[in-house]
C-alpha cells in the first residue's frame, strides 16, 4: 500500500506541470521561456513532494485549485468571441487542465494523503 502511495506521488510530481501548460500555445521565445519557468517551478514542487516536505503538499493544492479557479473565471472570455464563435483549441485545453487538476486535487487531498506529509 505504501509503494502504491509513493508510485503515484512520484506521476503527480512529475507530471503536475501539464495542466498549467495546458494551452493552444504559439512557438516564439516567450512562450518557451514562460514554459521553462513553469517547468522549473513545477520542478521545485515535485522534488517537495517526493520528498514529502508538507509546504510541497500545500504548494500543490494550492496552485491545482488555483488553476482550476482562473480557468473558470477566464472561461466565457477566453472561448467564445462574437467575431469568431468558439474557439475549439481553448475549448479542450481548458477543460482538459480543469479536469487534470481535479484528478490531482482528488487524489492528494485524500486525508491518508495528508497524513503521509505531516508524517
Amino acid at each position: 500500500m505504501e509503494k502504491t502511495r509513493s508510485r503515484m506521488i512520484t506521476y503527480i510530481a512529475i507530471a503536475q506541470f501539464v495542466p498549467f501548460v495546458l494551452f493552444p500555445w504559439t512557438l516564439s521565445v516567450q512562450s518557451l521561456v514562460f514554459g521553462g519557468v513553469f517547468v522549473l517551478l513545477c520542478a521545485l514542487l515535485g522534488w517537495a513532494l517526493v520528498r514529502r516536505k508538507p509546504w510541497g503538499h500545500k504548494m500543490t493544492i494550492f496552485t491545482q485549485g488555483f488553476n482550476i479557479i482562473v480557468r473558470i473565471i477566464t472561461f466565457w472570455g477566453s472561448v467564445y468571441t462574437q467575431e469568431s464563435g468558439v474557439n475549439l483549441g481553448v475549448l479542450i485545453t481548458y477543460v482538459g487542465s480543469v479536469i487534470l487538476s481535479w484528478l490531482i486535487l482528488f487524489y492528494i487531498d485524500k486525508p491518508e494523503m495528508q497524513l503521509v506529509f505531516e508524517s
